[in-house]
């Protein structure tokens, strides 16, 4: 499926309703973010898209482009790693009810011996947030290598029964990375590449861009590191994956607006039942129902909110299915999947520190203007 561009009102979109989206996107410049990029997309057209600002301040300016890229930080497990495992369902090489210890006995260990709870943990429970596993781990201060990270995540201890609460955790999709790559025999950037990238033809998605041909100036800054070297560009932003090379399922993938609504596009148009490129009908609408709730829920990946079902919180409407996912970095994803509408919202809030957080009102304000400019 190609993304092209359409005219708002041929989709039931209020071009008047677009405008109030650029100007709040626009009134934000300077406080909550630097630059950004937003794209909308409505029954797979692009009905709206805008950029502006500074893709770095520091330790000089650098104007935001059409196409730049972005560390999208935790976008990675809804863009690449949940994903690649409804295609590794697809292709028959596992099941998501499979224990985790079937696949990594080793993960029945812990620094204090076998954790009787982590032999109930299946991969489903993985990537909906419900495994028990710790929401984060300083991995980077005491691995010194991909394997030590690996071993230290497969090796962390429970804080409560599988299945009975949920508790989003990078630790979950680092354990997600390990088994992909142990099942395929492949780098999860290079399961990226054959299941994702090439088959939609991305042109500006990838893991570690310094080191495929990209330069500094194509990528989004993030933070100012001092014990980094600086201001980061072009070089992971999360410690733990870059502590991993630069690869891993939670963190790690840089790329566009315009390349991750190739992405977004295919999942509703297959949630619609006209496309198959990438996922089937039956994936996509099992991709975004609710698998784990606790005071939110989760599909696989992808938090969701179905009416009287869970908790919204990048909109005050309540009448629709809702699915979306935020990265750190001031990255995030927003669909409603029966009206195959979706806002692909991009920011360098962290630049120069990670201290500005006022994004997240502005995510609230902008899918609010945007829900409001449907007819």
């Amino acid at each position: 499926m190609d993304i092209s561009h359409c005219v708002p009102e041929e989709r039931g979109v209020r071009r008047r309703g677009l405008e109030r989206v650029r100007n709040l996107v626009e009134q934000y410049l300077g406080t909550a973010y630097p630059g950004y990029s937003l794209l909308i997309l409505k029954d797979e057209c692009v009905i709206f898209k805008s950029f502006s600002g500074y893709a770095e301040l520091q330790p000089f300016e650098r104007p935001m482009g059409e196409n730049s890229m972005f560390d999208v930080a935790s976008l990675t497990k809804v863009l690449v790693t949940s994903l690649i495992y409804t295609k590794l369902v697809e292709e028959g090489l596992i099941s998501l009810r499979e224990r985790v210890v079937d696949l990594a006995p080793e993960f029945r260990s812990t620094a204090a011996g076998v954790d009787s709870v982590k032999e109930r943990v299946t991969l489903w429970m993985l990537l909906s947030h419900t495994s028990g596993l710790p929401p984060w781990l300083p991995l980077y201060k005491t691995c010194k290598n991909r394997d030590e990270v690996f071993s230290e995540a497969l090796r962390s201890f429970t804080s409560y029964e599988a299945g009975r609460d949920v508790v989003y955790s990078d630790i979950n999709y680092i354990v997600l990375t390990y088994i992909a790559e142990k099942i395929t025999g492949q780098r999860i950037d290079k399961l990226f590449n054959s299941f994702i990238a090439k088959p939609l033809n991305l042109s500006r998605s990838t893991f570690n861009p310094l080191e495929r041909g990209y330069s500094r100036e194509d990528v989004v800054a993030t933070e100012v590191v001092d014990w980094r070297g600086g201001t980061i560009a072009g070089i992971v932003h999360d410690e733990n994956a870059f502590s991993m090379d630069g690869v891993s399922g939670h963190a790690g993938l840089f790329t566009t607006t315009e390349d991750s609504a190739r992405i977004v596009g295919e999942i509703l148009c297959a949630y619609r039942g006209k496309c198959d490129t990438l996922i089937s009908r039956s994936t996509a609408l099992t991709m975004l129902a609710p698998w784990a709730c606790g005071e939110s829920c989760y599909g696989l990946g992808w938090l969701v909110y179905e009416p009287g079902r869970g908790v919204s919180t990048l909109t005050d409407y309540r009448h629709t299915l809702i699915a979306w996912h935020t990265g750190f970095t001031g990255t995030s994803i927003f669909m409603t999947p029966r009206e195959s509408l979706a806002a692909i919202f991009y920011t360098n809030r962290v630049h120069p520190t990670r201290a500005n957080t006022k994004i997240r009102e502005v995510r609230v304000l902008l899918h609010n203007a945007i829900i409001s400019s449907l007819n």
